[in-house]
């Protein structure tokens, strides 16, 4: 992704505060150690055999093999492959290129594994594994050239590439949950206090901010402007691009923001925040400079399905240099239609730090 300085627009002015995620007290506190630290120290505690299969080349393929469905393995080496030692310095490695709603999110998605066994039962030890997510190592961890990193398991996709000391590029960003809605209480495993456990109450949402500020702004349009919003009446069974290694060019669908009114171009921006909120406070900037720098009134808001949270919905906002999608149609573990989400921000300038497919 491309460096930008931070220009002036409607949609993200320059006063807009990209660090208001905390309060500086507490993004002092939550400080983690530098991303290219945090990787040697993991790399550190790893013996030969594990070693091999967490630091692979920059330039190996595995890199942009990229999924979030079950496997049986994936490139890198598991938490579950790992000792105690092992798993504090990878979660530290996942702390140090995360925000705290980020980390909090990555590792509840992985107690949600313990959620999927215990609703799916017995025939599902292996497949739901809290500890089935694989992290791996591009290059030499270092602030003076480049290297890649991915963490990924069921239901998260994270991946970065450095280079200089900087993130250049943090894409394919993949959250999703099942359920999307917890029809119970549920008490699975914590992966960050091992031997414990983490309490999930009834309703619990794991991604209600995307959901909740999609619908917001929905309701903020009036039937004229529903009417261009909305390209679709049906639900599409997915996102796009699914496990593909880049996203392809598509044209604009829906409203463009340039026919919103104030506080629905607020709504808007509120949409963005949510999908940038698990990122560090540096990948926020990045993006939020790439999307003041390429007009954001060529920003388009789509919606398909269902326009209540009863129902199959699905929603995408799209620019030049990004596009992210909230999707709501696949059936719960019980079977409940339509509670089962996937949410993924792509770079439309190209993934991995890599040309987009022409």
């Amino acid at each position: 992704m491309k460096r930008f300085l931070l220009a002036f627009c409607f949609l993200f002015p320059a006063s807009f505060d990209a660090s208001a995620f905390a309060s500086p007290c507490e993004q002092e506190a939550n400080k983690p150690m530098p991303p290219s630290v945090a990787a040697k120290q993991f790399l550190a505690t790893l013996d030969e055999s594990q070693a091999k299969k967490a630091n692979l080349s920059l330039e190996d393929e595995k890199r942009m093999e990229w999924h979030f469905i079950p496997m049986e393995t994936r490139k890198g080496v598991p938490l579950r492959d790992m000792n105690e030692k092992q798993i504090k310095a990878a979660l530290e490695l996942l702390r140090s290129v995360t925000s705290p709603v980020g980390f909090k999110r990555a590792t509840d998605i992985m107690s949600f594994e313990g959620i999927l066994l215990e609703l799916e039962g017995p025939a599902s030890v292996g497949r739901r594994d809290f500890k089935k997510y694989y992290f791996a190592i591009y290059g030499e961890p270092t602030d003076s050239g480049a290297w890649g990193l991915s963490i990924e398991g069921h239901h998260m996709s994270l991946n970065f590439t450095f280079s200089q000391g900087a993130i250049v590029d943090s894409t394919p960003q993949l959250f999703a949950s099942n359920p999307a809605e917890l029809p119970k209480e549920f008490s699975p495993p914590s992966i960050t206090r091992m031997g414990e456990t983490i309490q999930f109450p009834e309703g619990y949402r794991l991604i209600a901010s995307e959901e909740d500020a999609g619908f917001a702004l929905l309701n903020s349009l009036n039937d004229a402007q529903q009417s261009k919003a909305v390209f679709n009446e049906t639900c599409p069974e997915d996102i796009l691009w699914a496990g593909e290694p880049q996203p392809k060019p598509i044209p604009y669908v829906g409203i463009s923001a340039k026919e919103l009114d104030a506080h629905q171009k607020s709504l808007l921006r509120k949409t963005i925040e949510t999908f940038l909120a698990c990122q560090s406070q540096e990948v926020v900037q990045e993006r939020l400079n790439a999307i003041a720098a390429n007009d954001d009134e060529t920003i388009h808001f789509a919606w398909a399905g269902s326009k209540t949270k009863q129902g199959a919905c699905y929603f995408r906002v799209q620019g030049p240099t990004f596009i992210a999608e909230f999707c709501n149609f696949q059936a719960d573990a019980a079977g409940k239609k339509a509670n089962h989400v996937h949410c993924v921000w792509r770079d439309l300038t190209g993934d991995f730090n890599l040309p987009m497919t022409k």
